[in-house]
């Protein structure tokens, strides 16, 4: 029989360090906010808080995320909410 015992914690931790770099990763979300009646663009972050990519009381697809720059500039975490349809990527795009 092996002795597996000492490899196991590894890998959990491992896990969690895999977890921990996903969330720390940013991406810029586009998509058209009825608020202010226009394509937006936001830089994002996910955390313990923001809830991903759901599905709303209403049957259509959202994504809740931290909304980066706004964070920055009011101090607090801000969160915002895409819903229906939007874009994602590592890099910004040229729409500001």
């Amino acid at each position: 029989m092996i002795n597996l015992s000492y490899i196991i914690p590894d890998m959990f931790n491992e896990r969690k360090d895999m977890n921990k770099k996903i969330d720390d990763a940013i991406f810029y979300i586009r998509y058209f906010a009825g608020k202010h009646g226009e394509l937006i663009e936001r830089k994002g972050q996910l955390d313990d808080k923001a809830k991903g990519e759901y599905t709303c009381k209403k049957g259509y697809q959202c994504f809740n995320y931290l909304d980066v720059w706004q964070t920055e500039k009011f101090g607090t975490p801000q969160y915002r909410t895409a819903s229906v349809s939007w874009e994602m990527s590592s890099l910004p795009s040229r729409i500001n």
